[in-house]
């Protein structure tokens, strides 16, 4: 303080107040307490517009599982600054009329956050374009900005309508549309940062790009292009590990009724060989009794009392000798009929038990791999945006 200053103020200490002009004193100066908290406060609103049609579940995902580390990580880094974070998740109206934009408005209530984004469904998308220029319109329009740092971080594997941003478009008038809402962000002094996932995003980002910096504006891309994570946004890697190894469990299920189906049939068709081999003996058999009667018919009358005893003895051997082999053909023919059998089956017992484990590590194994793809997607969307906040700081 200077000794000027010092004088001014013991100068208007020293004249006493009148009461009629003390309470408006005192709001003066409460006022002006309170305008210089409000000009050493640094405002920072972040806003994330990200793209919720089918293909994009994995990157939903990460916002769910990440925005609260991203805001403890912010807070830490920059204890000076009051963040505020948002969501816009767009989808495609324009060609699939089922589609709708959803909002999340800006908020320092960080906690409620993952449970509104967990509600959100990544579908739709009709064709290859997306509504960009619908999604712009909420952030000038529904987003509640405020005066300080406003960014926005716009997440997207497709281009935007119009033939200015996508060659092949059904859709060219949406050119403007979408011009006009960049025009309007780039007034409000909204930097923006566009994460191209894939290349079809590419040709839009570039040329919103270069539509921004001719009106002066801050637009910044870079590539976040990494393959994989969950088809459905709302599932845990845990959950998704074992409904993966309970189809695997049910695909097994049906082959092993299937093998046993297999068997029976197998069963089926040597027992029908089986009884055409039978026959085929049987007819041999009769034809031998036919032949042994005409021996006897031809046998002299002189032998007949001899010939019928021991045609009788005869008579009992073959009945005892039949019944014997009957027993040692069924017998010979089971052992058959389990050897083809076995031979079909495709798993004895205990290899069931070998594959059934293998199965199941194969699913752990694959169901590991695609949680760390999903957090690969988390740590990178972490990082860039904390990379990005850090370079939108003035």
């Amino acid at each position: 303080m200077d000794s000027k200053e010092k004088e001014i103020i013991d100068e208007a200490c020293a004249q006493p107040i009148k009461p009629e002009n003390q309470k408006d004193q005192n709001i003066s100066k409460i006022n002006k307490i309170l305008s210089d908290n409000s000009a050493s406060e640094k405002v920072f609103d972040l806003l994330f517009v990200i793209d919720a049609t089918g293909s994009m579940s994995s990157y939903i995902k990460a916002a769910k599982d990440e925005t609260e580390n991203i805001s403890k990580e912010l807070r830490n880094l920059y204890p000076e600054y009051h963040f505020q974070y948002g969501y816009i998740f767009y989808r495609d109206p324009i060609d699939s009329h089922n589609d709708i934009h959803e909002i999340i408005n800006l908020t320092d209530q960080v906690n409620t956050l993952p449970e509104q984004i967990k509600k959100i469904r990544a579908y739709g998308g009709g064709d290859l374009p997306e509504d960009w220029a619908g999604a712009y319109k909420l952030a000038n329009e529904k987003i509640n900005w405020r005066n300080g740092v406003k960014v926005i971080i716009h997440l997207a594997d497709a281009g935007a309508h119009g033939k200015e941003f996508t060659l092949s478009d059904k859709y060219p008038e949406e050119s403007d549309k979408l011009k006009a809402e960049l025009l309007k962000c780039c007034q409000n002094g909204i930097k923006i940062f566009g994460y191209v996932i894939t290349n079809d995003a590419n040709s839009s980002f570039n040329q919103s790009q270069n539509i921004y910096r001719r009106n002066g504006g801050s637009y910044e891309i870079c590539e976040f292009k990494i393959v994989g994570g969950y088809s459905d946004s709302g599932s845990d890697s845990e959950e998704y590990k074992y409904k993966k190894i309970k189809k695997r469990r049910k695909k097994k299920k049906y082959s092993d009724s299937s093998d046993e189906f297999n068997m029976e049939k197998c069963e089926k068709k040597c027992m029908k060989e089986e009884s055409d081999e039978e026959y085929k003996e049987d007819e041999d058999f009769e034809k031998k009794c036919k032949k042994k009667k005409k021996c006897k018919k031809e046998y002299s009358e002189d032998s007949e009392d001899e010939s019928d005893e021991d045609c009788e003895i005869m008579k009992r051997k073959k009945k005892c000798n039949k019944k014997k082999y009957d027993e040692d053909r069924d017998s010979d023919k089971k052992c058959k009929r389990k050897k083809k059998c076995k031979k079909k089956k495709l798993y004895e017992s205990d290899e069931d038990k070998d594959d059934e484990e293998d199965s199941y590590k194969e699913e752990m194994d694959e169901g590991t791999k695609k949680y760390s793809k999903q957090e690969k997607i988390n740590n990178e969307f972490r990082t860039r945006v904390l990379n990005s906040v850090k370079s939108a700081l003035p």
